[in-house]
Parts: C-alpha cells; sequence; structure tokens
C-alpha cells in the first residue's frame, strides 16, 4: 500500500468514526430512570458517571484497534491532554507495515494541525481526528445515551486492578445502520477504561476495540496547547 493511499484508507477511517459517533447524538433524551440503576456495589451509574465532572486537567492514552470489512484492520496509538477548552492529541496509526502521526490542537478559535514539514502549526478547522469521536465518549454524552436505553443487568470487572461497572446499549445511527456499544466504566473516577464498538455505516461494517489507560490528573501547563513554533 503506498504512503498516499494508507492516509486516504486512515483518513476515512476517521471520518466514518466521527460522522458514525455524530449522529448518535440526535437520540432523544428521556428521564434518568435507567441511569439510576444501581451497581452490584449499590452506587447508581449515575453517580459513578458524574465523578467525572470536576476533572478540570485530564491526561490520557488510548490503544485502538479498528477493523473494516471492506478495508482490513487498523491499529492507533492516541495520546489526550484536555483542560478545557483546550485539547491535545498525538495519534499514531499503522496499517499494512505503513505508520502515520498527527497531531492537533483544538482550541476556541479553531484547530491547527501540526505540519513537519513547514515545522509548525496550521490552522485546519474541517481536521478529522479521533478527538472529535472521544467526545461522545464522555459523561455527559452517555448519560444521554442510556436515558433512552433500559439497562439494568449492571456488571463488575477488575481491569489493571480498578474496579469497572459494565454495560451496553444499542443506538440505530440510522433506520438500517444500527450500532451497539459496550462501556467498562471506572468506578472511582466516572472514566472509559475499556469500550468496544460494533457498528453498520452504509456499506461498511466496522468493529473498534479501545483501551484506555495512563491516566492522569496533574495540572497540565498550557504550553502544551500552544501553537507557536
Amino acid at each position: 500500500m503506498t504512503m498516499k493511499k494508507y492516509v486516504y484508507v486512515a483518513g476515512i477511517i476517521l471520518v466514518l468514526i466521527t460522522v458514525g459517533l455524530s449522529g448518535c447524538t440526535q437520540q432523544e433524551s428521556s428521564d434518568e430512570s435507567d441511569v439510576q440503576a444501581d451497581t452490584p456495589d449499590g452506587e447508581s451509574l449515575l453517580m459513578i458517571l458524574s465523578k467525572a465532572d470536576d476533572i478540570e486537567s485530564l491526561y490520557y492514552e488510548i490503544t485502538a484497534t479498528i477493523t473494516m470489512l471492506q478495508i482490513g484492520t487498523q491499529t492507533a496509538n492516541i495520546k489526550i491532554w484536555q483542560k478545557l477548552p483546550y485539547v491535545k492529541e498525538q495519534v499514531t496509526t499503522a496499517m499494512g507495515g505503513m505508520t502515520n502521526t498527527m497531531t492537533v490542537i483544538h482550541r476556541p478559535e479553531g484547530n491547527y494541525t501540526y505540519d513537519a514539514a513547514l515545522g509548525t502549526y496550521i490552522l485546519a478547522n474541517d481536521t478529522s481526528s479521533f478527538a472529535t469521536s472521544l467526545q461522545y465518549f464522555d459523561a455527559d454524552m452517555i448519560k444521554n445515551y442510556l436515558n433512552t436505553q433500559n439497562i439494568t443487568d449492571l456488571q463488575t470487572e477488575i481491569i489493571d486492578g480498578k474496579k469497572a461497572t459494565v454495560f451496553e446499549y444499542s443506538i440505530a445511527i440510522q433506520p438500517s445502520s444500527p450500532m451497539t456499544i459496550k462501556m467498562w466504566i471506572w468506578n472511582e473516577k466516572g472514566l472509559p477504561l475499556k469500550a468496544y464498538i460494533d457498528m453498520a455505516l452504509e456499506q461498511t461494517q466496522m468493529t473498534m476495540d479501545m483501551v484506555f489507560s495512563h491516566y492522569s490528573f496533574d495540572e497540565i501547563p498550557d504550553s502544551t496547547f500552544s501553537v507557536s513554533t
């Protein structure tokens, strides 16, 4: 696979993830009765998810495996620095023996992509990125999705020594395009530890395994989000 084709395929995967997950926001919210379902420890899922609300500075990493029936499997290693309203992401993707790294800084005025050839950040508001899709895994979005579901069978698992609540729900992106999401939410912090997505989008079947790790809550310096070089 040539570098040009590789970058094109990687871009298609990113766009499909973003478009597919964006469609989920069209779900109408009901009440919070389903989110109030108790975990085996007696703590409601709503209470667990709400623990993420007070986190102001956050760093974490994601290992993702994305498989598309017509294209193949792509792996991605993602680093995220978040201190709202700023987000920085560094994504390294691998497919067919080729690797590519992209760095994007999201600022209120737009998204900046690092151009290695020019040695500077370029404002590019139409940049497709993992961070764009990851917003659909934050606590508020998950609460909204779960309000449309009937979730009563919550399970608990231990992941790397962290207790996680496990639940699964489905979303209809389009009438003929269902998406199933399974989440492992860290009980202590209300943040995801794992996610599995199985979705159909137009003529494409896609699965995505994501593992969230290396969480840090230390203060991130503002210079991390600077676009000056």
